[in-house]
């Protein structure tokens, strides 16, 4: 069994200069806690693999492709691999979600 703490989880850097946790790093997936805060953003990027967002708390914005929506906790999110998307928190409270990247 392999348990894992957000507050144990080594941070990683990432050129979106955001909070970023490394939860699990499995031969078929990985997951990340990230935290945005107000105005912080995961810039337009694209992953050579399938994700997925879920978001734990707070509010933000997900672009998929020429896509936009607005989530919320308990709301999830599919990121198809080599298309460009980004996570922006525009409210004034953090924003944390799941990113979970299969192999």
């Amino acid at each position: 069994m392999i348990v894992v703490r957000v507050e144990d989880a080594p941070r990683v850097d990432n050129p979106h200069g955001v909070d970023v946790r490394k939860l699990m790093d499995e031969k078929s997936a990985q997951i990340f806690y990230i935290t945005l805060k107000p105005g912080e953003s995961l810039k337009r990027h694209t992953t050579p693999v399938d994700a997925f967002i879920y978001v734990i708390k707070g509010r933000g914005t997900v672009e998929v492709g020429e896509e936009r929506v607005e989530v919320k906790k308990g709301t999830a999110v599919y990121l198809p691999k080599e298309v460009p998307h980004a996570v922006s928190n525009e409210g004034s409270l953090d924003m944390a979600f799941l990113v979970i990247k299969v192999m």
